[in-house]
């Protein structure tokens, strides 16, 4: 059920972007040692790094492993994506639902809710 729910968030979230003109290249990472982005791609010049998880209760160390494999590519843009009904959102990162994130114009970043 995983691999159809990270398939589907990034079919979703690349289809959204490129509706609004946004051109997006997308990419996975992972290195040897087990670190992964499910969704790499760049937007205006910043590069985004975005995780699935399908859980509605994303952990704290989910979000720690993003920002450790975001760290690796130099990516400004963290967001965890889950089935979660509460975002937490700041500058740079967000742990949102597909839904928060597909709000979002592509353009500066997330709302706050």
């Amino acid at each position: 059920m995983g691999a159809s729910w990270e398939g589907f968030v990034i079919e979703q979230i690349v289809g959204a972007w490129m509706q609004r003109g946004k051109h997006v290249e997308p990419h996975y990472f992972r290195t040897s040692d087990g670190h992964e982005i499910d969704l790499v791609f760049e937007n205006d010049g910043e590069l985004w790094a975005i995780e699935t998880k399908l859980t509605t209760s994303p952990s704290s160390e989910d979000m720690a492993r993003l920002n450790k494999a975001a760290d690796l590519i130099g990516a400004r843009y963290r967001v965890l994506v889950s089935r979660t009904t509460r975002s937490v959102v700041n500058e740079t990162q967000a742990s949102c639902s597909l839904d928060t994130l597909l709000s979002h114009d592509g353009n500066g970043w997330l709302p706050t809710t």
